[in-house]
């Protein structure tokens, strides 16, 4: 798989989730922005002279497991032999999702000093932002898939008809 296949839609997805994410959080008064957080983690364990790199550490984290999410995915669409569609991108951000919650319960629970936030509606909010980052995803793997779309067997019996009359 190229890179390439893999950084785009992992890029696009993320950043469509942290726009979703933003969203929510300024118009429920959430600290939701899961970047924010990581920074707000990382900078508890950075010395004095780093604690500038906690943002640019958040952001690159969010990233980086998107980037892992997304090749997980594709993995699995692969080994399917598919090409993603929006339920496809559907459930893998459900799993996704599952997969988050439980990766932050483990982090706050590590946490010397947990920042303020109503974990269960922060944890609603992470499943349904899953769900826009793997939909995203899938969306945007369609163009670099190799794999020909799925297709119902009356489609495929009516091209077979249909080119048996031109031969």
């Amino acid at each position: 798989m190229k890179a390439k296949t893999v950084i785009v839609p992992s890029m696009v997805g993320t950043t469509a989730m942290t726009i979703f994410s933003y969203l929510v959080a300024a118009s429920k008064d959430r600290k939701f922005e899961e970047p924010k957080l990581l920074a707000a983690l990382v900078k508890q364990i950075l010395e004095k002279e780093y604690k500038g790199l906690a943002k640019p550490a958040g952001w690159a984290m969010h990233y980086t497991m998107g980037c892992v999410m997304a090749l997980a995915f594709q993995e699995l669409w692969k080994q399917r032999k598919t090409v993603p569609t929006v339920k496809d991108g559907l459930i893998s951000g459900a799993v996704g999702g599952a997969a988050g919650i439980l990766i932050w319960q483990i982090v706050f629970k590590i946490c010397a000093n947990m920042p303020n936030i109503p974990l269960k509606r922060f944890y609603g909010h992470l499943f349904l932002a899953h769900l826009v980052f793997g939909v995203t995803v899938a969306i945007t793997s369609r163009k670099g898939h190799s794999v020909k779309p799925r297709q119902s067997p009356k489609i495929a019996n009516r091209r077979d008809t249909s080119n048996e009359r031109l031969n």
